[in-house]
């Protein structure tokens, strides 16, 4: 049976980056050369587990810095998006670990309306295959 990387891995995920978190800090580290990308889909891995499928419209450097800030206010009990109960299970997660980002561009879809990049289909996709722990809701 494939474990969940190699799966990643036929879907041309590569690894892009890793996250942990540091005195009550959320960090996420990823390869410059995937920044600027946009429209696509990211996956956070843990000890070879699918742990969260997440997408961004907009370049990824700005939605890693909004996990960071989100997942760290929340970590010191500042008002956030990220839901105490989130910021604690993260916090557990991560305990002396470090995790594994992975990401790709959607895929550019080619309909008779035109051409699209399906990145939220596949994210919707990803959420019902895998079913993460971390995705507060299992399919759009």
């Amino acid at each position: 049976m494939k474990n969940h990387l190699q799966i990643l891995k036929e879907m041309n995920f590569e690894r892009i980056g890793h996250f942990f978190i540091k005195k009550n800090k959320f960090i996420v580290e990823c390869d410059e050369k995937y920044l600027e990308l946009e429209k696509m889909i990211y996956i956070h891995t843990i000890d070879n587990e699918i742990i969260r499928v997440g997408s961004s419209k907009n370049k990824l450097k700005i939605r890693m810095k909004s996990w960071e800030r989100d997942v760290s206010k929340s970590l010191n009990g500042e008002k956030s998006s990220t839901p105490l109960w989130e910021s604690k299970m993260w916090d557990n997660l991560l305990k002396d670990k470090i995790g594994i980002l992975f990401g790709r561009k959607g895929t550019i879809v080619s309909t008779p309306v035109g051409e699209f990049n399906s990145y939220l289909s596949e994210e919707s996709f990803l959420i019902g295959k895998f079913l993460p722990k971390m995705n507060r809701s299992k399919h759009r």
